[in-house]
C-alpha cells in the first residue's frame, strides 16, 4: 500500500466511500433529488400552461410523425398526432372527460386506466414526479445509461402501469425509462433513453429521445417548447365526443 501514490489512494478511498452510500439511496430521495434537477428555482407551481411540438422517426418503417401537443391546469391536454398515410390521432381532456378519437377506432370517451395513462403522462404537473403519483416504488439497481452510470427505481403508478426509471448519478435527471406498451402482439417492452436536457423558463426539458422497441429505433426530438397560459378554446370537446356524452 505503501507504493500507492497518496492522490491515487485518496480517490480509491472516495470511491469506495461513495458507491454504497449512492446504492444506499431511497426511491424518495432519488425522487426528491430529480425533482430538484428539473425545476432547481421552484418555478413550475407558478407555470398555467406549456406547448411543444416534436417529431418522430422510424428509419426502418420509413415513418415519420409530428406531435403538437398543449397542456394547462387542471388536466387540461389536448395531444394531436399526425401519421403520414394514417391520418390524424387525437387525444385530450377538459379536466373531467378524457377522450380519444383515430381513423382506425374513431371517437371515444375513455375510462379506466387508458384515461389515467393520458392523465399521468401529459398533465402539466407530471413534469415532477411526486410520490403521491405512485401507489408504489422500489429499489430497481444501477444501470449504464450509454455511458450514464444510473440508479434505477421500479414505479408502480397509481393507474396500474409499471416503468423503471434511471436516474443519472452525475446530474440526478431522467436518463433511462422501461415499461411495457399493449400492442397488437400483446405487452411488448419500450426502453427509452432521454437526453439533451435543456433549460427552458427555468426547467429542465429533454430535447432527445431515443426508442427501442422490439428491435426497432425511434428518434423523438423536441423541436419547440414554451411554457405559459394556453387559450381555454384548445381544450375544448370535439363536436363528435360531445355526441357520445350522456
Amino acid at each position: 500500500m505503501h507504493r500507492l501514490s497518496r492522490p491515487l489512494f485518496a480517490a480509491l478511498v472516495a470511491v469506495a466511500f461513495a458507491a454504497p452510500t449512492l446504492a444506499a439511496q431511497t426511491p424518495a430521495a432519488i425522487l426528491e433529488r430529480y425533482n430538484k434537477a428539473v425545476d432547481p428555482q421552484n418555478v413550475l407551481p407558478s407555470i398555467q400552461g406549456m406547448k411543444s411540438t416534436v417529431s418522430m422517426e422510424a428509419p426502418a418503417m420509413g415513418m415519420s410523425m409530428t406531435i403538437n401537443a398543449a397542456a394547462a391546469r387542471p388536466n387540461l391536454i389536448i395531444v394531436v398526432t399526425d401519421i403520414p398515410g394514417l391520418g390524424v390521432v387525437r387525444q385530450g381532456s377538459d379536466g373531467s372527460t378524457v377522450w380519444s378519437t383515430d381513423p382506425m377506432q374513431g371517437p371515444r370517451i375513455l375510462t379506466g386506466v387508458e384515461a389515467a395513462t393520458i392523465i399521468e403522462g401529459s398533465a402539466l404537473n407530471s413534469i415532477l414526479r411526486s410520490p403521491d403519483l405512485f401507489s408504489a416504488m422500489e429499489p430497481a439497481g444501477t444501470y449504464d445509461a450509454a455511458g450514464d452510470a444510473t440508479t434505477c427505481v421500479k414505479f408502480t403508478w397509481k393507474s396500474g402501469r409499471e416503468t423503471t426509471d434511471c436516474f443519472s448519478n452525475a446530474t440526478g435527471l431522467l436518463a433511462r425509462t422501461l415499461t411495457k406498451q399493449v400492442s397488437q402482439m400483446g405487452e411488448v417492452e419500450v426502453e427509452m433513453l432521454i437526453k439533451d436536457y435543456r433549460s427552458v423558463s427555468g426547467l429542465m426539458v429533454p430535447h432527445l429521445v431515443e426508442s427501442n422497441m422490439m428491435g426497432m429505433a425511434m428518434t423523438i426530438t423536441t423541436t419547440s417548447v414554451e411554457f405559459g397560459p394556453q387559450p381555454a378554446s384548445m381544450f375544448e370537446l370535439p363536436a363528435e365526443i360531445k355526441a357520445l356524452k350522456p
